[in-house]
């Protein structure tokens, strides 16, 4: 029996530390995973409860009110609030009935299908604002220091860019909710005034 340390040696393959370290990965991509679906999860039936008005419809108002001429082709809409077609269609449908927007076809390209907020629309998101920032400050921003906010938006950013997804533009301000013009145009024009 040979008692030297080349043969007491039992060598740890690197395919089999690469498969343990890639299981741990795993598992800490699940756990993330799921953590972040909680989170969202708490968060967004925290803001319905204070909002009052189903986070979808107040996600497509956002994104209507602050559209040149308060109105978004369905397809953009649908890639704004990442609903699919069909899903947005019938979203859009429920608000339509409750005279919050309206829908249009095209007049150049009959294929073509357009959301527009209303009056009544502008005024529900005017209502409905100030508490979605209170609520949003309360259950997430206030929750979080502003370097892990940057953080948290980084590592997010990190995941739709390898996925070559292209986020629609996060509406940073809310022109003319009132209504006296018609989204940005309308600011610009009252601005120029």
């Amino acid at each position: 029996m040979c008692n030297d340390c080349i043969h007491n040696y039992i060598p740890v393959s690197l395919p089999q530390v690469n498969a343990t370290k890639k299981a741990q990965q795993g598992d800490e991509g699940l756990a993330a995973w799921l953590t972040l679906l909680q989170a969202r999860s708490v968060v967004e039936d925290a803001l319905e409860e204070d909002l009052g008005l189903p986070l979808g419809w107040f996600e497509v108002l956002i994104q209507l009110t602050s559209a040149p001429e308060g109105r978004l082709k369905m397809q953009e809409l649908a890639h704004s609030v990442l609903l699919s077609k069909s899903g947005l269609t019938r979203l859009v449908d429920r608000m339509a009935a409750a005279g919050l927007v309206i829908r249009g076809p095209c007049e150049t390209d009959r294929r073509v299908v357009y959301a527009t907020v209303t009056p009544k629309g502008r005024a529900a998101l005017r209502k409905t604002l100030p508490r979605h920032n209170e609520s949003l400050e309360r259950h997430f921003s206030s929750v979080l220091t502003p370097a892990e906010l940057g953080m948290l938006r980084s590592t997010l950013t990190k995941i739709l860019d390898a996925a070559s997804f292209v986020p629609a533009p996060c509406p940073t301000t809310l022109p003319d909710v009132g209504g006296a013009g018609r989204g940005r145009a309308g600011a610009r024009a009252k601005a120029a005034t």
